[in-house]
């Protein structure tokens, strides 16, 4: 059975707040979609974060005459519950609106007056990829092979309501610069770039995909144990096939502090 996907309204207007619920309701009356809210606070939301565990935000940034409020709120989501979704509704202009929203790697941004159908696309696309991972996870658990079996992809938001697959056994390295990711794979010259909220929140989102074949060298990159070529002076040498008989070598720095080498070291060492 499909489990209900939980959609958290954030809006200080009650009216447009009330609207917003009652549109959901409408367009979605078959689907397994429950709405919580609509907080008018960043205190009420705040709570319903906690209490009614969503999957999806739709924020507004302009709370209480604080502009800012949902921008904090959603760094604060980010932190504390990375896997949620989220999707802003903003009358902001641009400057204050959109430029501040996009540093928070959102999953979409609607401007007030929203449309109806572009809301209804968004949620949309985020109910089929939550389906498509639930039926994904419980196909693996119900396989007999389920212990060896790995996912074949991440699907990561490339552009605004556009999902890009990366196959894990083309993932060579994950770069991050900030909340922009670079993922660099076999047989692609040039990298998939996509926004997170981080490369550690992205690794412990897909920690049971990556696990199994992918270390976290440092803050900045992500890469597929298999690929290491070499380990001297004190950096990495992983390999990428960019076509045939053309490959790269990403030259990668290992901390210095902390026990990374020795656990970079026990990771080779366990690899069949």
């Amino acid at each position: 059975m499909q489990k209900q996907t939980q959609v958290l309204v954030v809006e200080d207007d009650p009216f447009l707040g009330d609207l917003i619920v009652s549109d959901l309701s409408k367009l979605f009356p078959l689907s397994p979609l429950t709405v919580l809210g609509p907080a008018e606070t960043v205190a009420q939301a705040v709570e319903l974060l906690h209490t009614g565990q969503p999957d999806v935000v739709l924020l507004d940034i302009d709370l209480q005459g604080d502009k800012q409020a949902g921008i904090k709120l959603a760094h604060h989501i980010n932190l504390t519950q990375p896997a949620v979704r989220i999707l802003y509704l903003s009358g902001l202009p641009t400057e204050i609106g959109f430029d501040s929203a996009k540093l928070t790697a959102p999953y979409g941004f609607l401007r007030k007056p929203y449309d109806r159908q572009q809301l209804v696309d968004q949620l949309e696309l985020l109910l089929i990829r939550k389906a498509h991972s639930e039926l994904s996870a419980h196909s693996l658990s119900e396989s007999p092979y389920s212990k060896s079996k790995k996912p074949a992809a991440i699907f990561v938001a490339t552009a605004h309501g556009e999902l890009t697959a990366l196959p894990l056994e083309k993932l060579v390295l994950l770069e991050a610069d900030g909340k922009t990711i670079r993922a660099f794979l076999d047989g692609q010259e040039f990298p998939v770039v996509f926004t997170s909220p981080g490369l550690k929140n992205f690794f412990q989102e897909h920690r049971e995909k990556l696990v199994p074949n992918f270390f976290q060298l440092s803050r900045k990159h992500i890469v597929c144990l298999s690929r290491i070529q070499q380990i001297k002076h004190n950096h990495v040498g992983v390999i990428q096939e960019v076509f045939p008989g053309k490959s790269l070598t990403h030259s990668l720095p290992i901390p210095q502090n902390g026990d990374t080498r020795a656990r970079l070291y026990e990771r080779l060492g366990k690899i069949g």
